[in-house]
């Protein structure tokens, strides 16, 4: 009923001429900014124009106490009967409603209980609500409204919206961090002809005008190292990348990583600067003795991070020495036989990958990097020189969750083009997530691509962990859900 009461004030505003959804509204001050400076400007008298979101009404006979919040804070204003005249204080408190966008006008004072108010001369209503705001003494608590219903849940619970001006913040300070680094900001395409630079499988469209079909991006990867190729030393790109997977606490089919490419350098170096960013954002994101909680964790964030081989790591945690499994079979029928469900077409890497995933991941709390992965596992990494079957790769994982992945970059050419082909062979039987063979990468890296490092770190998880939120539906706006019926 009440959306229908709301309609017929709405109604009765317009029948008085008046315009209850204006093109524009003025204002002074950001309320934060009325905060802040109060003294100085209740000092001044001087008149103040705000705008914002009614989000409470108590009246009190002949006056009424309420609350504006713009989208920087919240602040209270006083309406009086004959102070306004009893027209326009009838017309408050007869047609407004909690939700309702209003421009005051008016001088600010103290109340006897020494709280900050705006004494209002003057209002316009800008806005019109037709519908309340949800639950709105206790906040909006239903995770699938929630998450469905974004805005409702950045109205009802301001916790949230520090969560994404937290995400905002993050993403800038990385950029900050990489600018100052001479590193510059590119943007390659999100639509692709054959799709790179990651395990997974793509989302496929079909451009109409061309008449060919084209995949959304599951990463970067490709196009950076291109720039790299074309002279550009050191490359960025704030990626937004899409993958065809399922959805839990970790992983959204929709996404945003920021991969960076360094010429000349190696994975080893990429590990130190790593840490550097890591330390750049304990200090600017004040977070004290660079210690979090998370999931019930302490989690000590100051590098510098133990260095933990991955072939070791399995031996340690598994007894499983993976060069005492070289091929497939054995390695599929060890995988059984140590209770990790793996599909019958799967590669030797994908079951290297599901073994740990499942096995020994979730067990790595404290920030670790793990380095030196087979190189079944990275198709696009250099091998380790001494050791020809692991590449030079390092993940930072922290809480049980992969947060950086990084490596050496293959620049053979001919070893490139011989792991496309076996990406190839496993596409072919079946593994949707193996790679295709990019002809054009391949010429590219025959122009000659030099020594080079790459890296991409996923924000959602990143964030996630430093706002200590359990599932990254929490840290994305607008988290991919199954319609309603």
């Amino acid at each position: 009923m009440e959306r229908e009461d709301r309609i017929k004030k709405l109604k009765k505003i317009k029948e008085k001429g008046i315009d209850p959804y204006p093109s524009k509204a003025e204002r002074t001050f950001f309320i934060k900014e009325v905060l802040e400076r109060f003294n100085q400007l209740l000092k001044k008298k001087k008149e103040i124009i705000l705008v914002g979101r009614i989000k409470s009404i108590r009246l009190h006979g002949g006056s009424c106490f309420a609350d504006i919040e713009d989208g920087s804070a919240k602040i209270q204003i006083y309406l009086k009967k004959d102070q306004l005249g009893e027209e326009k204080y009838n017309f408050f408190t007869e047609l407004i409603d909690l939700a309702d966008f209003l421009q005051v006008k008016g001088k600010l004072y103290l109340t006897k209980r020494g709280e900050k108010t705006l004494l209002v001369d003057d209002f316009r209503l800008i806005a019109k609500s037709l519908r309340p705001l949800p639950e709105k003494w206790h906040g909006l608590k239903d995770i699938e409204t929630r998450f469905r219903k974004r805005y409702l849940d950045l109205l009802s619970n301001p916790e949230v919206r520090e969560i994404f001006r937290k995400r905002s913040l993050i993403i800038k300070l990385i950029r900050d961090f990489l600018d100052k680094r001479n590193f510059l900001e590119v943007e390659t395409p999100i639509l692709q002809p054959i799709p790179g630079g990651a395990a997974a499988k793509p989302f496929i469209t079909h451009h109409n005008a061309l008449d060919i079909d084209l995949y959304l991006r599951i990463a970067p990867e490709l196009y950076l190292k291109k720039l790299i190729v074309g002279g550009f030393e050191r490359v960025y790109e704030v990626a937004r990348c899409f993958r065809n997977e399922g959805i839990d606490r970790a992983h959204n089919p929709e996404f945003t990583q920021i991969e960076f490419y360094q010429a000349y350098a190696d994975y080893n170096d990429l590990m130190n600067l790593t840490e550097e960013l890591i330390s750049f954002l304990i200090k600017e994101l004040n977070i004290k003795k660079g210690i979090i909680d998370y999931d019930g964790n302490k989690i000590n964030l100051n590098p510098p991070y133990p260095k933990i081989d991955y072939r070791e790591l399995m031996i340690k945690q598994l007894q499983l020495d993976l060069d005492n499994y070289p091929d497939q079979t054995s390695l599929f029928k060890k995988a059984r036989e140590l209770g990790v469900e793996v599909d019958k077409n799967a590669g030797r890497g994908k079951i290297i990958d599901n073994i740990f995933k499942e096995l020994i991941r979730p067990k790595l709390i404290n920030p670790i990097f793990l380095i030196n992965h087979p190189v079944d596992l990275s198709p696009l990494a250099k091998r380790i020189p001494q050791r020809p079957n692991y590449a030079e790769r390092f993940q930072l994982i922290i809480a049980g969750m992969e947060i950086v992945n990084a490596f050496s970059e293959l620049n053979d050419p001919l070893d490139q083009g011989q792991r496309f082909q076996e990406q190839q062979k496993l596409l072919e039987n079946g593994d949707e997530e193996a790679q295709r063979i990019d002809k054009d990468f391949l010429e590219a890296l025959e122009h000659g691509l030099p020594p080079t490092a790459g890296e991409g770190i996923g924000i959602d998880r990143l964030v996630a962990l430093l706002t200590n939120s359990h599932n990254i539906k929490e840290v994305i706006l607008f988290p991919t859900m199954r319609p309603e019926k």
